[in-house]
């Protein structure tokens, strides 16, 4: 690989999320007010401000989430703004909430295999590579998810993205 193309999807240079002039609302609460954000790939951007700035919007709005988006949201260079959720998540971009949204009467193992394939079948990680990354889970592999310690539900929540071969994570808390 040359050394212009490494880190870049497909060699494209562009950025692998971008947003200009980002707003966002809710209803009728304007929440995001022209947020810009470019990320490269392979780096780790960590969005940090107190409750009700407006982080935890800037995520939904990137995956569809909000009730309205203006502005520009591009991911490897593709305008993603009038996608839908799905659309968006089949770009390859995989998004952890908050709140995890852990199946809990299914088991651990049955929660990582439960996510359909977003990104390229090569760069979805199997089920040993999970288990090598998170030791706990294959120890819990068995547990019903209510079973799961806090900790062991956002590993198990992570995971499941990685599953999926989504190659951009966005983490909420």
């Amino acid at each position: 690989m040359s050394k212009a193309s490494e880190g870049k999807a497909g060699g494209t240079g562009a950025p692998a999320l971008e947003l200009e002039g980002v707003q966002a609302w809710y209803g009728e609460s304007h929440i995001l007010h022209g947020v810009d954000l470019s990320v490269s790939h392979g780096e780790v951007v960590t969005l940090l401000g107190r409750n009700g700035a407006g982080r935890t919007t800037a995520l939904r709005a990137i995956m569809g989430l909000t009730g309205r988006r203006q502005g520009s949201i591009r991911v490897d260079g593709a305008e993603t703004i009038q996608l839908s959720t799905h659309q968006v998540a089949h770009r390859g971009i995989g998004y952890c909430p908050e709140e995890r949204g852990i199946f809990a009467a299914l088991s651990c193992e049955e929660n990582l295999l439960l996510p359909p394939l977003v990104g390229a079948r090569a760069q979805a990680m199997s089920l040993e590579e999970i288990y090598a990354m998170f030791p706990n889970l294959y120890e819990r592999r068995h547990s019903q998810g209510t079973r799961l310690s806090g900790g062991e539900q956002q590993m198990l929540a992570v995971a499941r993205i990685l599953r999926t071969g989504a190659r951009l994570l966005l983490l909420d808390e």
